[in-house]
């Protein structure tokens, strides 16, 4: 098994030894209540020993809570997804691979955390309460109102143990609110690895322009200008799905990609429409629907593989756990560049109003993969397709998808997420 992944995903416990060990705290769960009211839920850890932990979350779905405790022991059962209330849709347990427990929480209506504090044992309760307030709100705030924290839960155990522990270890950095794979070597030398992805081709020509243009060969001339800007720039190992006026089916896109060891893969189309006035590029990540539609065709298809781990070992319970985290740190790396592309794209080429969009898009659908699709411009409108097709324009708005790679791994770390195996075209 990856090094990295056993951190990353935390699950690695024998699957006939569900129940995690105690260790220095030896911390038990005695139980988790919901108190809901109105717009208000309030979350009770009931816990024996002083928790250690730290508080995450990721945008999936309604959003997901997600608690991390460097030390917590908790029963099989625990170890299964169950209903919540109020705000919470359904919460459970998993091992973490460090000896850890971390606690997951979807919401059945998106909420912020307006308070999370430790109550200790006094008045003649004996027990620990670890309690987090929710408040109803959208996605930005929840997302906002995951405070600072420390990177990691051994500077929170080494925090703990180098004196009194606060009442509240909060999570890590605003780039890290979801937990991420170590990269495997010296961040300083190591190469990102960027797929991309040109459209359609071969017998697959694509939508059409007006003067006859096809989108199989624009997308092909801006992922060749792509490629040659990154690997000027030296930062990057650059696959090509494809070099050349080949045809590939999505399902082959995403596996090259996946195979790859992909940090991040970049699929380029021209969009089409009937009414010939409209303009404009956007960015497509994957849609709820789609997540679940991966999930499912993993499942169907017996590869329920994610950061080089075959989550069916650990049963279904618990593997979907680990697929769902998965794909919730994947969907918040694909936003994360798509929010950087449009911010670069703009005054560098016309966009759509209502740019960032979501679809369920099968070149999409790799759940360890961070992906967008650019649309880069209508190749049904006559002005869009004369810039699709000059070289100003693709230098120039290449460079922008340039940037914002840069950006975003700079940023954001961007720590290699797939199996780095065979690539493709180079």
């Amino acid at each position: 098994m990856n090094l990295g992944l056993k951190i990353w995903i935390g699950l690695a416990a024998a699957a006939s030894s569900l129940a995690v060990a105690g260790g220095a705290w030896a911390e038990e769960l005695l139980g988790v209540r919901f108190g809901p009211n109105g717009d208000a839920t309030r979350v009770v850890f009931d816990i024996a020993g002083a928790p250690v932990y730290s508080i995450s979350g990721v945008e999936t779905g309604e959003g997901r809570l997600i608690i991390d405790f460097a030390d917590l022991s908790v029963g099989p059962a625990d170890l299964k997804y169950r209903p919540g209330k109020g705000h919470i849709a359904r919460y459970g347990f998993a091992a973490r691979g460090d000896g850890g427990v971390r606690a997951l929480f979807d919401f059945k209506k998106t909420a912020r955390i307006s308070k999370a504090f430790v109550l200790e044992p006094k008045d003649g309760v004996t027990k620990y309460r670890l309690v987090i307030d929710l408040q109803t709100a959208d996605k930005q705030r929840f997302i906002a109102s995951l405070p600072p924290q420390y990177p990691d839960l051994t500077a929170v155990i080494e925090q703990a143990t180098a004196g009194s522990a606060p009442d509240v270890l909060l999570p890590p950095s605003p780039s890290q609110k979801e937990v991420a794979l170590p990269p495997r070597q010296d961040p300083a030398t190591q190469k990102r690895v960027v797929v991309i992805d040109a459209g359609h081709g071969g017998a697959d020509p694509g939508a059409q322009g007006q003067s006859g243009t096809y989108e199989k060969n624009v997308t092909l001339a801006a992922a060749l200008e792509l490629a040659a800007i990154l690997k000027k720039r030296g930062n990057y190992d650059v696959v090509l799905t494809r070099n050349s006026d080949a045809k590939l089916k999505p399902d082959q896109r995403e596996t090259l990609a996946r195979n790859a060891g992909a940090n991040l893969f970049v699929s380029l189309h021209a969009d089409a429409i009937a009414a010939k006035a409209v303009r404009g590029g956007s960015v497509y990540t994957l849609s709820t629907d789609g997540t679940a539609r991966s999930a499912k065709l993993a499942k169907a298809d017996g590869n329920y593989t994610v950061y080089d781990l075959d989550v069916a070992e650990y049963g279904e319970e618990v593997g979907g756990i680990m697929f769902d985290l998965a794909q919730g740190a994947t969907h918040t790396g694909s936003s994360r560049f798509a929010e950087k592309l449009l911010e670069n794209l703009a005054g560098k080429t016309p966009l759509l109003g209502r740019s960032h969009r979501t679809g369920d898009l099968r070149v999409l659908l790799a759940p360890d993969v961070p992906a967008v699709l650019f649309e880069m411009a209508f190749i049904s409108n006559a002005k869009d397709e004369a810039n699709l097709n000059s070289t100003v324009w693709r230098k120039r708005t290449m460079k922008a998808v340039a940037d914002s790679i840069d950006q975003y791994f700079e940023e954001y770390g961007g720590q290699r997420f797939a199996e780095n195996g065979a690539g493709g075209a180079n």
